[in-house]
């Protein structure tokens, strides 16, 4: 890879870890003192929607309850301790908040020494997220579009699609040529054609974390459903298995498949 190709990549996976972090998710961990009245604790829960209510200790947060477990004065005094598998520093990268929150319903924020925030996986509808999940998805479509030029150069691809999509991409190459653009045809295809000649050809396969046609297309098919959704400003919460999985594989997505070194060269635009 040149150095200025790795420059990029460098550059990007450092937006992508520390551009967004869990303080930009969090929302304030709503408390109350432990010998406050169970009515006056009720009062606070009813104007959160989280569901749960850190408890103080000489001033501090010390640990929580959830709705349901408020129901006497003794629970104040008997709140639960913060598991540490689920307390996050403010600064943790969204990948690894997506990531945690695979496995917890809840994490816990830690910011000046003390827990003060809660993310739940609701949180994926938010702003940054949304902004962040934009990106990795623009990505993942930039390295494949990259990877089927590098390895099936002089437009080999073609014998992956049928005459009909062929056709569809030539008539948006004639379009985008009217306009005084001028890009190849592997730029005018569909993400989902992509995919298919991804899934179809084994040496670009061999260069992905697949290990099957039908893994890549399920992959390509997910990653296209979640950029509509996000690019029409529908909910996401349904998409989070891709969620997970361009969280889980950030660094891959945004670095790109190590190439051999004769083909490491990206084509010109």
């Amino acid at each position: 890879m040149p150095d200025s190709q790795t420059k990029h990549s460098d550059d990007a996976l450092e937006w992508f870890l520390r551009g967004f972090t869990a303080a930009d998710l969090a929302e304030p961990l709503l408390s109350v003192d432990d010998d406050a009245e169970v009515s006056a604790a009720m009062a606070v829960l009813e104007t959160d929607t989280k569901g749960v209510i850190g408890v103080r200790q000489q001033g501090l947060i010390r640990g929580w309850l959830s709705r349901e477990e408020l129901t006497n004065v003794s629970a104040l005094h008997a709140s639960r301790p913060f598991d540490p598998a689920t307390v996050i520093s403010e600064t943790a990268s969204l990948n690894e908040v997506v990531c945690l929150l695979n496995t917890h319903v809840r994490l816990f924020v830690r910011a000046f020494g003390q827990i003060c925030g809660v993310i739940t996986r609701n949180a994926v509808e938010c702003p940054p997220i949304r902004m962040w999940l934009f990106g990795l998805v623009t990505i993942s479509e930039q390295r494949v579009t990259r990877l089927i030029a590098e390895l099936l150069p002089s437009d080999a691809w073609k014998t992956h699609l049928s005459a009909g999509r062929l056709q569809k991409a030539q008539e948006l190459q004639h379009l985008r040529n009217n306009r005084g653009q001028r890009p190849s045809l592997l730029d005018c295809l569909q993400f989902a054609d992509k995919g298919q000649i991804v899934a179809r050809d084994e040496s670009l396969r061999q260069r992905t974390r697949f290990t099957s046609r039908k893994e890549v297309e399920r992959f390509v098919q997910a990653l296209q459903d979640l950029r509509n959704n996000l690019a029409h400003s529908q909910d996401i919460a349904g998409d989070w298995e891709i969620i997970r999985d361009l969280a889980a594989n950030l660094h891959s997505i945004v670095c790109g498949p190590v190439l051999p070194t004769n083909q490491a060269t990206a084509p010109s635009n």
